[in-house]
């Protein structure tokens, strides 16, 4: 999935530091990221040394992968500043062939679109520092304390006499299908969050909820959460038509090819095509 980048290792410790020329430069503006294009057409992460020599750019730490630092430059400059770097839209980044880049641009993108939404205050309205002691904002005059956000959301494998809910989301394109997925909403379980979701998007109730696994999705600042569940026996599914407009039950032999395989949607895919297979459906 996307945050396996073994055997590298990532570590998100705390600390400050200043940074030198050969740690990897994160850059940003909006939904578009700051690349070194390579000779054979991929993409590398700038170093520091890249970017415009400017005592107003600071730099902050974000974390490190093996040996290597990444840090996070949230002020714009011009790109004739930075000659060599071209901006890309981040969603290149679901291409990429390099997983280590793949998690850091994404993560890194991740911090700096909390930072951006919170250079001031939501009580106060004050401008925010950044905390000298955490990963976190801080509002100097009314000590309001913000984290990074990370929202917790489900995904679920809906399956019923050896078959696979797949469902179309309105916002994809025809042909292009997935699973059930929602936010956590207050008060709610993961299992009421897996409930809820299948029964609003699908019209179904479903039973034998069982945890799969998760995964980080900076894509949308969440902690995907994956379950397999039951459709309750004589359940007519139906999409709701708002966010789910089209849907179908496959045999783990019609499953879609996998689009990429950073994604805990396909591993679901995967795990329900082997668990299949195991006894011998299919």
């Amino acid at each position: 999935m996307f945050q396996d980048i073994a055997p590298h290792r990532f570590d998100n410790r705390f600390y400050k530091d200043a940074v030198h020329p050969e740690d990897v430069a994160l850059c940003y503006q909006g939904g578009h990221i700051l690349l070194q294009p390579q000779p054979d057409g991929e993409f590398a992460l700038p170093r520091a040394c890249h970017l415009p020599q400017k005592e107003a750019m600071e730099a902050i730490y974000l974390f490190s992968i093996d040996n290597t630092r990444y840090f996070g430059f949230w002020q714009t400059f011009r790109l004739a500043e930075a000659p060599g770097l071209r901006w890309q839209s981040t969603q290149v980044l679901r291409q990429a062939k390099d997983k280590v880049m793949l998690f850091a641009g994404m993560e890194g993108w991740h911090l700096y679109r909390w930072f951006r939404a919170n250079r001031f205050c939501g009580h106060c309205g004050k401008p925010m520092e950044l905390k000298a002691d955490e990963r976190a904002v801080l509002c100097p005059v009314c000590g309001n304390i913000v984290y990074p956000r990370i929202s917790p959301a489900i995904i679920v494998a809906v399956v019923s006499q050896g078959k696979l809910l797949l469902a179309r989301n309105a916002n994809s394109q025809p042909g292009r299908f997935g699973l059930v997925a929602g936010f956590v909403e207050f008060g709610e379980s993961l299992e009421d969050t897996v409930r809820r979701e299948v029964m609003e998007e699908v019209g179904l109730k479903v039973k034998q909820i069982q945890y799969f696994n998760s995964q980080p999705w900076p894509f949308s600042e969440s902690l995907m959460v994956g379950f397999f569940a039951e459709a309750e026996d004589g359940a007519q599914a139906r999409p709701d038509m708002v966010e789910i407009v089209e849907i179908k039950w496959v045999a783990p032999d019609q499953l879609p090819a996998p689009q990429s395989n950073i994604s805990i949607a396909q591993q679901l895919m995967a795990e329900f095509a082997r668990r299949s297979s195991a006894r011998g459906e299919g």
